[in-house]
């Protein structure tokens, strides 16, 4: 059981080994997690095999918010469906969902401040898998998990409202970039040229449209036109019959051209050759192939004959749809003549059909660039309401600029325990960057892998413990294996925590460490009070699930 101030998970070496690693320690934290409604697809407890965990058991944790009791009761079998008692009252849950939102009401009340429950717990309970790398990024390095700061707004009293709508704003900006590059992409597929290059096209086809509906409203206010356009409309479609006729019948005369005559048998050659072989041979087969060759003869002139009438009646309708296109090419030209068009409307019926494909055409590619200026309008405007935006998010930081100084002197002040200095800074700035806002802390000597989780600790110990942010704090704290720095940082780590950190009495603290870690410590006087606050100890013989199990993939 998890009790005020510090709390200590040990993985211990016994008998049977002398590792203290994968005894339990980061899967004690998974349960404690994962029964605060951590994300079942994200938990570690789903690739428990079930011969370890039956899945439908439940894993409950006991916790008091503002003076009032509750329990979480959730299985993996049933987790999107977890269970909340509070004063003795039960409630089953449709989703994961509703209870967190039910928990984020009871939390913050009022003054949420539109944070979630998982979303303060996210900084509150570093898993190591982390790898303790940034004060912000604070889950799985595999995950990818954009870096989210308005937990951590909320924590030092900036108003989180202003970066979320920023954050809205931002997305819109995304949309309109994915518009953008689509109507690009759309104009490059339809005149085989990018954005800028297109635009002249557009000019050009207007110019082309004008001129053809210029055509067409001069045709059609003729005095004639009415009195034509029947009579013109029908002599184009009876005209486009008969060249469709006529390209069916060449096409036919072409396959009847006469058969190419073969070449002749020499008869005497192969009556030589045969009557070589044998006497008399050779006429006999020479007697039998001209009888053949007679025979072939007459079916190949018949087969000219035939096709010869054939193709001869296909010319003669052919030559008869030649005059007919030229008579009706005469009085085709007649009447257009009328209209005194000088050329400009030589096919009334594809006149339209240009017009009508050259305005679809530029319909189009001007919809295109329409849209694209709209965009560009738009996205000019949203980077002047994000300008704006920045601008009272910066006046709200100045606002809470008491309350940033003191929580940068509580940083100095443990800065000045653990490092024997007040090397340190803590700023909160806006920043153009898309993470909209930038939380710089330095201490001494950072950028090495083992102070940079130096860093994350005295980060979160002073959101714990300085008297501004701790009002908004949830007062829980876990650190997975946050402890991979020397050992004088870690015994001076250690001692603030045991001796000097001010925990107040709803506040607690979770820490799992390796015992190896701590042997060079045991001469120290705080020794006593850390073996007090140990909560929890495994070894290989004596394991978190009180077994060993390999992880599956689900």
């Amino acid at each position: 059981m998890f009790g005020e101030g510090v709390n200590i998970i040990l993985g211990e070496s016994d008998a049977t080994s002398s590792k203290n690693n994968g005894v339990g320690k980061s899967l004690c934290i998974e349960f404690v997690n994962f029964a605060l409604l951590k994300r079942k697809s994200d938990s570690r407890v789903t690739r428990i095999p079930k011969a370890a965990f039956d899945p439908a058991t439940f894993i409950c944790i006991d916790f008091v918010m503002h003076g009032i009791p509750y329990t979480i009761r959730r299985s993996v079998a049933e987790a999107e469906r977890p269970r909340i008692t509070v004063a003795d009252r039960e409630t089953t849950f449709a989703k994961v969902e509703d209870a967190t939102d039910f928990l984020a009401a009871r939390l913050f009340g009022d003054d949420r401040s539109e944070i979630g429950f998982r979303e303060i717990l996210g900084p509150l309970v570093r898993d190591e898998r982390s790898e303790f790398k940034s004060i912000v990024s604070c889950f799985d390095t595999k995950s990818r998990i954009p870096d989210n700061y308005a937990p951590h707004l909320m924590l030092l009293g900036i108003d989180v409202d202003i970066y979320r709508s920023i954050k809205g704003i931002q997305k819109e900006l995304d949309d309109i970039g994915t518009e953008e590059r689509r109507i690009k992409d759309s104009v490059q597929l339809v005149r085989q040229k990018d954005l800028d290059e297109a635009r002249s096209d557009l000019n050009a086809l207007e110019e082309e449209v004008d001129k053809i509906r210029e055509g067409i409203d001069a045709l059609e206010n003729a005095a004639a036109y009415d009195l034509i356009k029947d009579e013109v409309l029908e002599i184009e479609d009876l005209m486009g019959e008969l060249r469709g006729r006529k390209e069916v019948l060449s096409r036919r005369s072409a396959r009847l051209a006469p058969i190419a005559t073969e070449q002749s048998v020499d008869s005497a050659e192969i009556q030589e050759f045969y009557n070589q072989l044998r006497s008399g041979l050779g006429t006999s087969i020479v007697r039998d192939l001209d009888e053949v060759l007679s025979f072939k003869a007459k079916i190949e002139q018949f087969q000219r004959h035939l096709l010869a009438e054939k193709s001869a009646v296909v010319d003669v309708e052919i030559r008869t749809i030649n005059k007919q296109l030229a008579d009706l090419d005469r009085r085709y030209g007649k009447l257009v003549a009328v209209l005194d068009q000088e050329g400009q409307l030589r096919n009334l019926r594809q006149t339209y059909a240009s017009y009508q494909a050259k305005s679809d055409e530029y319909g189009q590619l001007k919809s295109f660039f329409d849209r694209y200026d709209q965009l560009l309008m738009d996205r000019q405007r949203k980077k002047m309401e994000i300008e704006s935006e920045r601008l009272q998010l910066q006046a709200s930081i100045s606002v809470a600029a008491e309350r940033v100084r003191s929580f940068e002197k509580t940083i100095l002040d443990i800065h000045q325990f653990i490092q024997g200095n007040r090397k340190a800074s803590f700023e909160v700035r806006t920043t153009a960057k898309k993470h909209i806002v930038e939380i710089v802390l330095r201490i001494d000597d950072d950028g090495s892998h083992s102070v940079e989780r130096e860093k994350v600790f005295i980060y979160d110990i002073a959101l714990l413990l300085n008297d501004y942010s701790r009002s908004r704090h949830p007062g829980l704290l876990i650190h997975d294996n946050v402890f991979d720095v020397d050992n004088d940082t870690l015994e001076k780590s250690l001692e603030y925590l045991l001796t000097r950190a001010p925990f107040e009495d709803d506040e607690q603290y979770i820490l799992t460490l390796n015992v190896d870690r701590l042997e060079h410590c045991r001469e120290e006087a705080w020794y006593g009070e850390l073996e007090q606050s140990v909560v929890a100890s495994f070894t290989k013989s004596d394991r978190f699930l009180k077994t060993h199990y390999q992880e599956i993939s689900v």
